[in-house]
């Protein structure tokens, strides 16, 4: 027993509570979320259906579209989902845990380096990033990637101490399974892994250029292996690849998923016919160009689904600033600026709230550095996570197209260089040396960053800022206790710092626990509270039974033009139902010549179109759908309390019935006739 409590030293036990600070985070009341991103989860349920579907990473259960990520991060859902069954905290709950492991990772790749202090910083750092929390909470995918990258970390880092292939080798596969997990985007790490061998293996140049050269095929062929595998099946035999337009999987990494990230617009690549050159050429078929960007707060209204119902609020919120945006639940992501991570307002309270004290903490630490010469094992670290966090700073400030829950790969960077960023500044201001001041520098300018971010949100500025503002103060007057190095400042001194770093993360972290979080968009905050995308079914009983009883099996009990409007139906009845135009309703899946050999084959029968569609939609199928199908009465499928109003004059019900063409005799017809006259 005493050998064990000599081994329990009080490190363990901050490692602990922060461990389980994490865990309740992530976990604690995660069955509220219900299924979270209804694309996704209708995803996951389909792929329980059959190994096809799995493989593929189809959205529908008859296998017609696949979805807009690849499937490695499904492919967990899914398994956790058949232990533990369909339910969403069976879905969401691989994403709590890697984001719980990823803490305890990364605390050790910092102790290792830079001692348990930091290490210890870095991991409460890490878990109280609010947009981790947030997306911990959720079935996005980005935390899965976020766990793989920090574990390919631990890998680079065995390869330059053993100067080993095998662990450099290792490390780039595990980035090529990222790439399986969100394509692109687990690319993002590349420039710091190649740099950190580079500069830090003792190897001669033709050697480590070999290394990375094999590094680099294992890599490409791990990340394109799936990619290339689908596009070799012929198209009548898999899904269409969705949100791609030449129904290629390659597209849709370096296109959907890679480029327009960057661009933040979708390229015509069927008019290039650059796949067609590669030997991928699939059915062309005449699409509309997509007009817009969905993703960065562009308005459509076919995204809210005849079973779910958005709560909406005034242009600004109670209790928020009139300069503060209304609504963070489509990815705003403000312009793009180097400026952008600290004074976009969507941004800013997600992930920047250690930036300030992480520029001071790393001039600390590479302090009379220079780089041409041979580092020490710290300096290399350090290189490692600035380039790390520099790459995707500058990635995040200048891109078009993505959303903030995206900078969860940001998120272990910052930690890592703030943790042990703010542990040199501390034995600095103890030492007394001419880096002293760098710590109450940091600690002043965190705190008016912290204070400025609040401050736009009028219900937590008073009492925020009270208490950074005296935590502040008392962490600079123990600091000033010892100007002259002569004695260590009290412990006091240090804990006062960090509360007053953490205090605001803390309240942001809290948000989606306590007022559930935006499941399509994750982010953290008080907007939470009045503004929540809540996409829960608010179910049409009516329409659910008539589509029920005239239900054929083996067919699509409905066709929606997108997967926002599909998942809901389909996650509710447990019976197929068909995206025709993919996520946005755009893509160019099915032609007017296959959906009428459908119809009259009985495979589908139900058309549930909004209204006024967007113009990017599909206007060749929906032309066909009007001048071939009867309009049902609302009156037959659609409830008439107060929730559905709104929902008889903005959706459609079609019917495609064979008899409607045999009676017709060439004359033009009105749906609405037409089937008042069966």
């Amino acid at each position: 027993m005493d050998q064990i409590k000599r081994r329990l030293k009080w490190h363990h036990f901050v490692l602990a509570v922060i461990l389980l600070s994490s865990f309740i985070l992530n976990f604690y009341r995660l069955g509220q979320e219900g299924y979270g991103n209804d694309y996704y989860a209708a995803a996951v349920k389909s792929m329980l259906e059959n190994w096809h579907n799995c493989f593929f990473n189809s959205f529908d259960p008859k296998g017609f579209i696949t979805i807009d990520k690849p499937p490695v991060g499904f492919w967990i859902q899914t398994i956790s989902a058949y232990i533990f069954g369909f339910k969403g905290w069976s879905l969401f709950m691989p994403q709590a845990l890697t984001g719980l492991l990823s803490v305890a990772v990364l605390y050790r790749l910092v102790t290792n380096v830079f001692g348990r202090g930091a290490g210890l910083l870095a991991a409460l750092f890490l878990a109280f990033t609010p947009i981790v929390v947030a997306t911990d909470r959720t079935n996005e995918v980005d935390s899965l990637l976020m766990f793989l990258t920090l574990i390919a970390t631990w890998a680079i880092n065995k390869a330059v101490e053993r100067d080993s292939i095998k662990w450099l080798l290792f490390a780039f596969f595990l980035v090529g399974v990222g790439f399986n997990i969100k394509m692109m985007e687990a690319f993002l790490i590349l420039p710091a892994f190649y740099l950190f061998y580079v500069k830090s293996v003792t190897s001669s140049w033709p050697k480590k250029l070999a290394h990375l050269l094999c590094a680099t095929v294992v890599l490409a062929v791990v990340s394109f292996s799936w990619s290339f595998l689908v596009d070799t099946v012929p198209p009548n035999q898999r899904p269409y690849i969705g949100s791609t337009h030449t129904n290629s999987m390659m597209e849709l990494a370096i296109g959907y998923n890679g480029i327009n990230r960057l661009v933040g617009q979708h390229r015509q690549w069927g008019r290039l016919n650059l796949w067609s050159h590669l030997g991928f050429s699939q059915d062309q078929q005449q699409w509309s160009q997509t007009e817009g960007n969905g993703r960065n707060g562009n308005s459509d209204t076919s995204y809210t689904s005849a079973f779910s119902t958005s709560y909406s609020t005034s242009p600004h919120f109670p209790g928020m600033s009139s300069t503060t945006p209304s609504s963070l639940t489509r990815g705003e992501i403000g312009k793009p600026g180097i400026l952008r991570l600290f004074i976009t307002p969507q941004l800013n309270g997600q992930l920047s709230w250690f930036l300030p004290g992480l520029l001071f903490g790393v001039a600390a630490l590479l302090w009379g550095t220079r780089l041409a010469g041979i580092l020490d094992q710290k300096r290399q670290a350090v290189i490692f996570w600035s380039v790390w966090v520099f790459t995707m700073v500058i990635f995040f400030s200048v891109a078009s197209n993505f959303s903030s829950y995206y900078m969860v790969m940001l998120a272990p960077g910052i930690a890592a260089l703030a943790g042990a960023g703010f542990i040199e500044m501390w034995r600095q201001w103890c030492a007394g040396t001419a880096r002293a001041l760098l710590l109450p520098l940091a600690l002043v300018c965190n705190t008016a960053f912290e204070i400025s971010v609040v401050w736009k949100y009028p219900s937590l500025r008073i009492p925020v800022t009270i208490i950074v503002g005296i935590l502040s103060l008392l962490a600079l007057i123990g600091l000033a206790i010892n100007a002259t190095g002569e004695r260590r400042p009290p412990i006091l001194a240090l804990l006062s710092a960090v509360i007053t770093v953490l205090t605001a993360p803390a309240i942001w972290c809290y948000t989606p626990i306590e007022y559930r979080g935006a499941v399509s968009y994750p982010f953290a905050g008080p907007e939470l509270q009045y503004n929540q995308e809540h996409e829960f079914m608010a179910i049409n009983a009516k329409l659910e039974n008539y589509l029920r009883a005239n239900y054929r099996e083996g067919s699509y009990l409905v066709a929606t033009m997108n997967a926002k409007s599909a998942a809901p139906i389909f996650l509710h009845t447990h019976l197929p139902v068909m995206a025709m135009g993919g996520f946005m309703g755009s893509d160019p899946a099915l032609s007017v010549r296959k959906l009428r050999t459908m119809a009259s084959k009985d495979e589908i029968r139900y058309f549930l179109i909004p209204a006024n569609p967007p113009a990017y939609q599909q206007t060749a199928v929906l032309n066909w759908i009007r001048d071939n199908c009867c309009v049902i009465p609302s009156t037959k499928w659609s409830d008439q309390d107060s929730s559905m109003r709104d929902m008889q004059s903005s959706w459609v019900l079609y019917e495609y019935v064979k008899k409607q063409k045999e009676n017709s005799h060439g004359n033009s017809h009105s749906p609405f006739r037409y089937y008042s006259s069966l």
